[in-house]
């Protein structure tokens, strides 16, 4: 089998490289694969019969080729790339430690499993998986990081540029508490808006009129939102009411609504020197699924690989 080109985007390095969520379960399903792969390589191929159809059998070599030619050259480069990794870590003298790597698989347990180990344990069970292979997938993981993390070093002026192009990363940003009726013309907010400066409850015409389904049975409650988060003219009008206030009819593609403003909070003055370094972790974050991929292309294209399955 030549040597191809590995497309550093497919299911095993967004395993390495992409969320915890991603980690806990897309792991589970390729490793799943790996060992039922590597138990019908380690067997003798004809030593069992897995199946038999009408007395004619179907041996463990058949079903072999059958699962390699459906899908063997992808889980062989999952493999490839893994070694490429744990190689590439040890050239570079990056590891892991045991503290480490508990830190990780706690942090999975609490973003992806509600914080109950036995979950995890439940899901690797559901998969047979066992603990052991998902703590390597988790190594790897964090030795992947652990490289890239090494490779980006951003001055401060990159570091300036990102915080003022994403400073809602970094602290609080304006928003506001609102609640609306939606109608479908502009006499009909017009007489609503009549009934609540008549003193008539916000709660009661939501529910009578608004055609909202989502909250109309809930007030017309929308909570607190970002600027920039609705449609522009709702937008606008709602930032621009102070607490308490109720707007007049604001004609979006949705209908006409009426706006009251129920609470705000403004958004909170950064200066960058105080978080700088909380920004550059933000970036280095940001920038190191690329340097990954690269590195891993990389250490792919001058690697010398010999396929021994043709």
């Amino acid at each position: 089998m030549e040597k191809e080109k590995i497309v550093v985007h497919d299911n095993r390095v967004n395993n390495i490289l992409n969320t915890k969520l991603l980690l806990a379960v897309i792991a589970v399903l390729f490793a799943a694969v790996v060992v039922l792969g590597v138990l019908l390589i380690t067997q003798k191929p004809k030593d069992r019969v897995v199946a038999t159809v009408n007395g004619e059998p179907i041996f463990r070599e058949e079903l072999f080729e059958a699962m390699y030619f459906q899908g063997g050259t992808e889980t062989l480069n999952q493999l490839v790339m893994k070694h490429l990794i744990l190689q590439e870590a040890k050239a570079a003298g990056i590891s892991v430690s045991e503290e480490e790597l508990d830190q990780e698989i706690q942090i999975i347990i609490d973003t992806s499993f509600q914080g109950v180990k036995e979950n995890l344990m439940a899901a690797l069970e559901y998969y047979g998986v066992s603990l052991a292979a998902f703590r390597e997938d988790a190594r790897l993981n964090l030795l992947a990081n652990k490289m890239a993390l090494s490779m980006i070093d951003p001055s401060d002026a990159e570091l300036e540029q990102f915080f003022e192009q994403n400073k809602y990363l970094f602290g609080q940003v304006e928003k506001v508490e609102a609640r609306h009726i939606l109608v479908e013309t502009e006499d009909e907010a017009i007489a609503i808006l009549a009934l609540l400066r008549a003193g008539e409850d916000f709660a009661a015409l939501a529910a009578e009129y608004s055609i909202d389904l989502h909250n109309k049975d809930d007030a017309g409650y929308l909570g607190f939102f970002d600027r920039g988060t609705m449609v522009q003219e709702f937008d606008e009008a709602a930032f621009a009411l102070e607490v308490g206030a109720i707007s007049d009819p604001v004609q979006t593609t949705f209908g006409f609504h009426i706006i009251e403003i129920l609470d705000r909070s403004e958004a909170e003055e950064l200066v960058f020197m105080e978080i700088r370094d909380r920004v550059k972790e933000v970036l280095v974050e940001s920038q190191a699924q690329t340097i990954i991929n690269d590195l891993i292309q990389s250490a792919f294209d001058k690697a010398e690989i010999e396929y021994k399955i043709e």
